[in-house]
């Protein structure tokens, strides 16, 4: 069974469907999409979203997604207040809540908050342990009273990032992965995983995919462009990491993806609209792929 969440598109448009995010949460979750994520930027180099706050919209929206954030850059925030929110969407979305965390990449961000870049990835390792302690009651500094806990998923894609897995988290979300080498990180993180006494099967395991389904040759080069001005990259970088043409060829994409071991595949759609990408995919996993059948 193939599992297919979205990326919630977080840059503002003028009109459309893209730019209601209740609105986009309701239809994904009327064609089938099984989760619903939003991206996270203190600072970029266009207006957009808070995470937090889109992730609310669309639980508030949907009955049976999950929602959740991918990633919360944790290293950028104190870990107390991210508690306090993360629990209380944990409460109101009837445990639908996956707080999905990083260390960020942008040292642009860090620098404008006056927070330090070099030292991120030991005070998101410090910053969920403190989750799971208020979350638990176990930290004395803030009182004994437990409140909902959602399971924390951590991005990245380093072997750090698998041993933070290993360690701390409950599932893993990588990004700009081939599937061979998405395969080799499952395996490194099965390993990781029974030395430090856990079962692999408990861990769940994403990849997020920028995706673009076209059959227009111009298109295809517009969806690489979109990405690389997304990024602030040159085309040739991000193009690898772009899958992108019909949606049969983008669904063999995916499926080999799932083949080597991903649970669900968060689609990230490279256009300012997220919508017919979407639901060109839905489309073609219903008339084409039916051995792909999507569980909710």
């Amino acid at each position: 069974m193939l599992r297919i969440g979205l990326l919630l598109p977080m840059m503002p448009q003028d009109g459309g469907l893209h730019g209601d995010i209740p609105g986009l949460a309701r239809w994904a979750e009327g064609i089938g999409v099984t989760s619903l994520w939003a991206t996270d930027h203190l600072l970029w180099h266009s207006p957009v979203f808070e995470c937090m706050t889109a992730v609310t919209l669309a639980a508030a929206a949907t009955e049976r997604c999950r929602v959740g954030t991918c990633v919360l850059q944790l290293p950028l925030r104190r870990p107390v207040e991210v508690a306090r929110v993360a629990s209380t969407i944990q409460h109101v979305s009837d445990g639908r809540f996956v707080l999905g965390v990083g260390a960020g990449l942008h040292e642009g961000e860090f620098d404008a908050v006056g927070v330090r870049y070099d030292d991120r990835g030991a005070r998101l390792d410090a910053g969920i342990r403190q989750l799971r302690g208020l979350w638990a009651g176990t930290d004395e500094r803030y009182g004994h009273q437990r409140i909902a806990a959602p399971p924390i998923w951590i991005g990245g894609a380093s072997r750090r990032a698998a041993r933070r897995v290993a360690a701390l988290g409950d599932g893993w979300m990588p990004l700009f992965v081939s599937p061979g080498g998405l395969a080799a990180r499952f395996a490194d993180l099965d390993a990781m995983l029974q030395a430090n006494g856990r079962r692999p099967a408990e861990v769940a395991r994403a990849v997020v995919l920028w995706t673009r389904v076209t059959d227009s040759a111009a298109e295809e080069r517009e969806a690489v462009s979109w990405l690389g001005r997304f990024y602030g990259l040159p085309d040739a970088v991000v193009a690898r990491h772009l899958i992108v043409g019909p949606p049969e060829r983008c669904l063999e994409r995916m499926l080999e993806f799932a083949r080597a071991g991903a649970t669900e595949i968060l689609v990230s759609p490279a256009a300012d609209d997220p919508s017919p990408t979407v639901a060109a995919l839905f489309a073609a996993l219903r008339t084409t792929l039916p051995e792909a059948r999507v569980h909710a």
